[in-house]
């Protein structure tokens, strides 16, 4: 690994930081051809190299794994990349991962938890704009790509996208069209990259540790949203699918209707095919939700056997629930697993005395 020193906001190398580029596919990578996207058709050395003063300042190697739309990507995939990365850690002083903008949450949050114990940033970026574009973001979300993971002193797993730094987990698609497609669900944001790196509360820094290899993943969970009139008897059917863990995103907080015996029903059923049911909310909780909690979700759902997560996000705790069904079967460790924070990617839950407001 490269000695470094700090200097501001940058950790400033002796000489140029070692980052390993690796390509999956996605906008950033594609070229239209005969009308039709083609997914990695621009190698993504092709980019750096058209990217400026990248050479000046970094040692880039690149690789592609898969070329593909993001859509396309499957838990399979997250688990050959998490190799890919793994394995290549100890030779880099950061990694960065290209892909399409529609899945690289999931992905990117995958990651967050297959690999563990990070020494290094792995950071994941893409674009809205192809790169033969006049206006394309590609080389500007590949070079603050590139420049936080050489150079900041974080060693998570983020996403960087139109200038801002976000922890992988705490972050989702919100725009389909428009550059800022990414918003952070934490406050404060993880960070930004202008004519700085700036990075906020606490994050894991780089250090000389091990990171931890997960190579198992439950493909078998679903989601479900619930809706005004949800039919409980969709989780009886999917507990005869079979899924082996469920997450159901409830209004507010992670509210479910109760006078549905259909819903109370499934929930049963659920525990008694050993399928843990987990909470999860559709929209972000604010800063007074630990005020709250305790009387509308933690009253409502007392005696039921189900778990929820608090603040994480449904589309984490989606990914989360496949690397916890990864490591254990019984429903009070994947209680235990599934509200404890491994990476960032839940708060821990202190009840505020019960106060509900003035």
């Amino acid at each position: 690994m490269v000695k470094k020193r700090p200097l501001g906001k940058l950790i400033v190398p002796k000489q140029k930081p070692k980052v390993l580029v690796i390509g999956t596919g996605g906008a950033i990578s594609a070229k239209p051809v005969k009308g039709k996207w083609v997914y990695g058709e621009i190698p993504i050395q092709e980019l750096i190299s058209t990217t400026k003063r990248i050479s000046e300042h970094f040692d880039v190697t690149a690789t592609n794994v898969f070329r593909m739309d993001s859509s396309d990507m499957k838990p399979e995939n997250w688990l050959t990349l998490a190799n890919t990365i793994y394995y290549k850690m100890n030779e880099y002083d950061g990694i960065v991962v290209t892909i399409g903008t529609d899945t690289l949450a999931y992905a990117a949050t995958a990651i967050s938890f297959l690999i563990q114990n990070n020494n290094i940033p792995i950071v994941f970026t893409g674009s809205k704009i192809d790169s033969t574009q006049l206006k394309s973001d590609a080389r500007i979300n590949l070079r603050d790509a590139i420049t936080v993971a050489g150079l900041s002193d974080i060693a998570e797993t983020v996403i960087v996208f139109n200038g801002r730094i976000m922890r992988a987990n705490r972050a989702k698609k919100v725009n389909a069209s428009e550059i800022g497609a990414f918003s952070s669900f934490e406050n404060p944001e993880l960070g930004k990259i202008e004519q700085f790196i700036q990075l906020n509360g606490e994050y894991r820094k780089r250090s000389k540790s091990k990171p931890a290899l997960f190579n198992k993943l439950e493909n078998l969970v679903a989601t479900i949203k619930i809706y005004p009139g949800f039919d409980g008897k969709r989780i009886r059917n999917l507990v005869d699918y079979p899924v082996k863990g469920l997450v159901l995103e409830g209004f507010g907080l992670g509210n479910i209707p109760l006078l549905d015996n259909e819903l109370k029903e499934g929930i049963k059923y659920a525990n008694k095919k050993n399928v843990p049911i987990v909470i999860a909310s559709n929209c972000e909780l604010g800063e007074y939700w630990q005020y709250i909690y305790e009387a509308e979700i933690g009253t409502r759902l007392k005696g039921m056997k189900v778990i929820p997560v608090y603040d994480m996000l449904p589309e984490t705790a989606y990914v989360k629930l496949m690397w916890v069904l990864g490591q254990a079967q019984d429903f009070e460790e994947i209680k235990k697993m599934m509200q404890r924070p491994y990476c960032g990617e839940v708060s821990k839950f202190n009840s505020k005395n019960g106060k509900l407001g003035l």
